[in-house]
């Protein structure tokens, strides 16, 4: 007997998950904030306008979003500065970054990025300001992203 994790095959027979009350995990979070914010030197990006938080693994009074299960998943953000500074965020897993986005100044440019990532149970990702001065992000619950999706749990 084999167990995938949308189906079960036993005696050359598939069976769907779903078929026996059994299906994958479902996580997925989406998180804007809800207007402009003034970030800290190094500081963490707290996205307090939470869209969608199924399994409940984003946090918004931190900014942290902890995986619940080993997987491969989806983690996506966009940025837009206020056109009085650029801004460098990156993305964190563990305390290591692992990218980098920049929006520069003088416009209201936007930039993103999407990774697909495989994170064991309890590997916490977060945007954290990459500069060493205050940044200002500007927003209104449209702009600024930050979300992510178990694609598939391993």
């Amino acid at each position: 007997m084999t167990k995938l994790s949308w189906c079960l095959v036993t005696n050359n027979n598939i069976i769907p998950l779903l078929l026996l009350g059994l299906k994958t995990p479902t996580v997925a979070f989406t998180a804007m904030l809800s207007n402009d914010t003034t970030l800290g030197p190094r500081a963490i990006l707290k996205y307090d306008h939470v869209v969608t938080n199924l399994g409940g693994a984003y946090q918004p009074t931190t900014g942290i979003f902890t995986a619940p299960y080993d997987g491969l998943y989806s983690i996506s953000c966009t940025l837009m500065s206020s056109p009085s500074n650029h801004v460098h965020l990156k993305m964190m897993k563990n305390s290591q970054m692992i990218s980098i986005v920049f929006s520069n100044s003088k416009t209201y440019p936007q930039a993103s990025q999407t990774l697909h990532l495989i994170l064991n149970k309890g590997d916490r990702i977060w945007m954290q300001n990459h500069n060493e001065q205050n940044a200002l992000v500007y927003d209104w619950r449209v702009y600024n992203v930050f979300s992510g999706i178990l694609i598939k749990d391993l």
